[in-house]
């Protein structure tokens, strides 16, 4: 699977069956978070005043897009260890290269 904008109803069944998002639950709206990143930034904006960041390498597929997603992944359990820190690694689909955080408030 590939982030996309302009699939809302892909990503909602995504995060659904991540157990990411409650059932019911639906996007209001997307963004892209960061253009200017190393990979690609979904701001998620959901009925229940979530707000969800997905992330994924611009390379996916290959295996650069592998190492850099594990480097993704460390920087993110890393500032989610720190108290307080947001955002917040809600977890991650190693298969499609995806990662979840709670956006901050």
């Amino acid at each position: 699977m590939e982030l996309n904008i302009d699939q809302p109803e892909v990503l909602r069944e995504f995060a659904y069956a991540q157990g990411w998002l409650p059932r019911g639950v639906e996007i209001l709206r997307l963004e892209i978070a960061d253009a200017e990143s190393a990979h690609i930034n979904i701001r998620s904006f959901f009925s229940d005043d979530t707000t969800l960041i997905f992330q994924q390498p611009l390379s996916n597929g290959d295996t650069a897009a592998g190492a850099q997603f594990s480097l993704m992944v460390d920087a993110a359990s890393a500032l989610t260890a720190k108290e307080g820190h947001l955002p917040t690694l809600l977890g991650y689909a190693e298969e499609e290269l995806i990662l979840c955080l709670r956006d901050a408030d």
